[in-house]
């Protein structure tokens, strides 16, 4: 879906499987953009199928984030065959010259059949059972969970319900935001002609196709942690309280050097630029002060920007 976000995580290529390792080192050569275009293409033949069956087939995708590492730093591991200059192949892995700097690469599977199911579980709660069997066919869930439990044999039952990527529609959960800062690395994608990424002034809505915030899973636990402390504190009633502890325990099984992307998708065309991690944060500090009415305040900008968004998912 266009006008959905997704919040994911980039593991090292050492936390994952030694049995997976060797398919995801084949997709380092592919470019952010070809593997968005290839899950655009992948979710349009789904929707296209002569027969209905929302689960996908055939092979994983995997997404690759390539971080700079800086000048002088050790935190690079020289048994990780993805980490270290002798084999970033400057034309294919970074898009730049052999003269570029080197980078640490990080690994997010798409885990869609997996997702899919986790998805079509919870459809079923909430559907007539004659309405979700015309949705999601006996047969078609049957198939992929026949492939599913190829993976389970794997990796265990555990690793099976372990999904890297959270999706969110019509809208960006306030607990992401709460892991962000307008400071962290911002990477604007915009159609081709339009403004580059990074440029100033400001984006003409119809030109940015996504916007993506990347910060270290440590630094994003800590400010998930803080935020929960102050809540717990000054607001336990909230909902945001139980979707931040959702968010910190989810985070706290992954590898500690992973990435965390907050990826707005579509959704940027709508509300970028967006002050929303900036809201998030001056609404808790506020709490932590005392101050209910700037804390109020701060919630309402952010209510009034995605409020739009949301009468348009519901008018869809």
């Amino acid at each position: 879906m266009e006008y959905q976000s997704e919040l994911r995580v980039y593991q090292p290529l050492a936390a994952f499987p030694d049995a997976v390792q060797a398919g995801f080192l084949r997709a380092r050569h592919r470019t952010r953009a070809a593997a968005e275009e290839e899950a655009s293409r992948r979710a349009w033949r789904r929707l296209l199928r002569d027969v209905t069956d929302p689960f996908p087939h055939g092979s994983d995708l995997v997404r690759v984030l390539r971080v700079p590492v800086p000048t002088g730093s050790a935190r690079r591991d020289p048994a990780d065959p993805a980490d270290g200059p002798e084999n970033v192949p400057g034309d294919q892995a970074t898009g730049r010259g052999p003269e570029a700097a080197p980078v640490s690469e990080y690994f997010c599977p798409d885990e869609m059949a997996l997702r899919c199911e986790l998805a079509a579980e919870q459809l079923a709660e909430s559907m007539r059972p004659q309405t979700f069997n015309l949705v999601v066919p006996e047969a078609a869930r049957r198939a992929n969970l026949e492939r599913l439990a190829e993976h389970l044999e794997a990796d265990g039952p555990e690793e099976l319900r372990h999904v890297h990527t959270r999706t969110a529609v019509w809208g960006v959960p306030a607990s992401w935001f709460a892991l962000v800062h307008e400071d962290d690395t911002i990477d604007v994608e915009t159609d081709p002609g339009s403004a580059p990424s990074g440029a100033g002034g400001a984006f003409d809505a119809g030109t940015v196709r996504t916007v993506r915030i990347t910060v270290p899973l440590a630094l994003a636990l800590e400010r998930a942690r803080r935020a929960a402390v102050v809540l717990s504190l000054h607001a336990p009633d909230m909902d945001l309280l139980t979707d931040l502890t959702i968010l910190v325990a989810w985070l706290e099984s992954f590898h500690p050097d992973s990435m965390v992307e907050l990826d707005y998708g579509g959704l940027a065309r709508l509300v970028w630029p967006d002050d929303s991690p900036f809201d998030v944060r001056t609404a808790l500090e506020a709490l932590e002060d005392g101050d209910q009415e700037a804390a109020v305040v701060a919630n309402h900008r952010m209510v009034r920007r995605w409020l739009p968004v949301r009468q348009l998912g519901r008018a869809s």
